[in-house]
């Protein structure tokens, strides 16, 4: 009961699809190594959900903030920082979940529809003997524009 009433909370918070300005796809190496969609509402929020493994399958989503005028932009691109969190799921046979916080590095080509990144970041284990584990890694993703609608 209580899973349904947190996952009725997530899907209330969150953004309609129709808001989704873009989405990207794309693979991470790390811990966990996997893919990722990451799904942008405007220029500084996006959600980023992945699977992937790290000693077993693991599952993540992540909401992000992301500020393009910290750091002096390159003459290709922007780059920018991010901080997001979220859940994180390991599903083992002693399945652990818990809070992925997560601080990154983000380079978006203007002239092509890449970004590089990379991340790293806390999860703070709420089952079992709770404790801190750590994500982190590099990774690439390719940018789709949603198709427009006719008038």
């Amino acid at each position: 009961m209580r899973n349904l009433l947190l996952l009725a909370l997530l899907s209330a918070a969150s953004p309609a699809p129709a808001a989704v300005k873009s989405a990207a796809v794309g693979a991470v190496l790390g811990d966990p190594v996997g893919g990722t969609l990451k799904l942008w509402f405007d220029d500084s929020f996006a959600l980023d959900a992945g699977v992937g493994y790290s000693n077993d399958p693991t599952f993540w989503a992540d909401a992000l903030w992301h500020d393009w005028r910290l750091l002096p932009q390159p003459s290709r691109g922007r780059v920018g920082l991010y901080l997001g969190a979220g859940p994180r799921l390991q599903a083992a046979d002693d399945a652990r979940f818990g809070l992925r916080t997560i601080g990154g590095l983000s380079w978006r080509l203007d002239e092509s529809s890449l970004e590089f990144f990379a991340e790293a970041g806390p999860v703070f284990r709420f089952t079992q003997s709770g404790g801190v584990d750590a994500d982190g890694g590099v990774g690439v993703r390719v940018t789709f524009a949603p198709p427009r609608r006719a008038q």
